[in-house]
């Protein structure tokens, strides 16, 4: 429960139903997220000398289809697509949830929203920083139920004219008005030549669910492809409530050399960091200036205290956050174990070790049965209305009681 209500909180009370959505009668209807299992590689590379298509694959937790007898979802609605991205970005700063004036438009039709209330920014192909940045993995028309035979066939990606780089990839929940994101953990680099001197460098994190003491060192970790003499800073940022899209990135672990094709940066918790949930990143400069970043998925949570004082398990039950080592059956610290990789075939080569948790956006329960449970409570996917998160709060407040 633990991963569950550290993301609750840092999500829950981070969004806000977006500008101009309405209370649609399916508004508390849980999204249904793609979960990326098995999972992914840290890095999986694209060689379109050899293929310049990747696979993938992805599942559900339960199936979801619209009901016959709904009047306010689109007629489409309760359905999944798969986006690229040139670029990631901070948990604290999420993706639009609409796509296109389109898609908006059909959600006015059934009276849930109006596109005269949104800004620009609201929409991807509006929006200054995105629009040319995602890539339409699945088309519009082409997005797929949710069902486990839909889930069961592979997704293909055509890199075929894309500009060699790095990607992210997201699956988008497309069920108006409250559509969310889950992304894919890892990193995809597209190159056209091997030569580590012909492409920029990539990388990405592995790291989720981190808590910390304040006396205790947070290691971020990830994998990496870059030419020779490249070198990566950490960076971290507090995160407010009042100002919640506003980050004032600090350095550190500066300029440390990349050596193979993993890193891990340091981060001795600085005193303004205690008592606070913080945002962290990842950019790596290779010798010719080319610059790429990762963010955490997830923000991290910096603790009074020390991790070595005897006594904080028993007055964890105090806090909303249970410390790790607290937790029933934990085996230890914050942070996730396992590995991941990709049975790609062709041009597309998985590296490295995904750590468990890579950078997703969003986790999920599935429904819980006999335990007075949230009934499927999904968590994260920036957009997410407050609607979504009350049942699931309550349920935790409910268990805490």
């Amino acid at each position: 429960m633990n991963v569950v209500r550290f993301m609750l909180i840092g999500s829950a009370l981070g969004l806000s139903a977006a500008s101009g959505m309405a209370r649609a009668g399916n508004g508390v209807h849980p999204r249904t997220p793609v979960v990326w299992e098995p999972e992914p590689a840290c890095m999986t590379v694209v060689d379109r000398t050899v293929d310049a298509k990747l696979e993938f694959t992805y599942t559900i937790p339960y199936e979801d289809l619209r009901p016959e007898s709904s009047t306010d979802e689109v007629d489409d609605s309760r359905r999944h697509q798969f986006i690229g991205f040139c670029a990631g970005h901070s948990p604290q700063q999420p993706l639009p949830v609409w796509l296109s004036a389109a898609d908006v438009m059909q959600a006015e039709a059934k009276g849930t929203i109006k596109l005269a209330d949104l800004k620009p920014e609201d929409i991807f192909e509006t929006n200054a920083m995105w629009k040319d940045c995602f890539i339409r993995i699945t088309a519009d028309d082409a997005r797929r139920l949710i069902t486990f035979a839909e889930a069961g066939k592979p997704v293909v990606w055509d890199t075929t004219g894309l500009a060699a780089g790095a990607y992210i990839i997201s699956g988008y929940t497309w069920e108006p008005v409250f559509n969310i994101w889950t992304q894919r953990p890892g990193v995809v680099k597209v190159i056209d030549d091997p030569d580590p001197t012909k492409s920029g460098p990539a990388l990405a994190i592995t790291n989720m669910d981190e808590i910390k003491y304040s006396d205790e060192v947070l290691t971020m970790v990830g994998c990496v492809d870059a030419m020779d003499g490249s070198t990566i800073t950490g960076y971290w940022a507090l995160t407010s409530d009042d100002t919640p899209n506003v980050l004032e990135w600090m350095p550190f672990a500066a300029d440390t050399p990349v050596s193979g094709d993993s890193f891990a940066l340091d981060f001795s918790p600085p005193p303004e960091s205690v008592g606070q949930e913080i945002a962290m990143k990842a950019e790596i400069i290779d010798p010719m200036d080319r610059r790429y970043t990762a963010h955490m998925g997830a923000l991290a949570s910096i603790l009074e205290g020390s991790g070595g004082e005897s006594g904080d398990c028993a007055d964890s039950s105090m806090n909303f956050i249970t410390p790790p080592e607290c937790e029933s059956g934990s085996g230890g610290s914050g942070g996730s174990g396992g590995s991941g990789g990709s049975g790609s075939s062709g041009g597309v080569t998985p590296t490295g070790s995904s750590g468990g948790g890579g950078e997703a956006t969003g986790a999920t329960t599935t429904p819980m049965e006999g335990d007075g449970g949230c009934g499927g409570c999904v968590v994260g996917g920036g957009g997410s209305s407050w609607l979504l998160w009350t049942p699931c709060l309550l349920w935790l407040r409910r268990r805490r009681a």
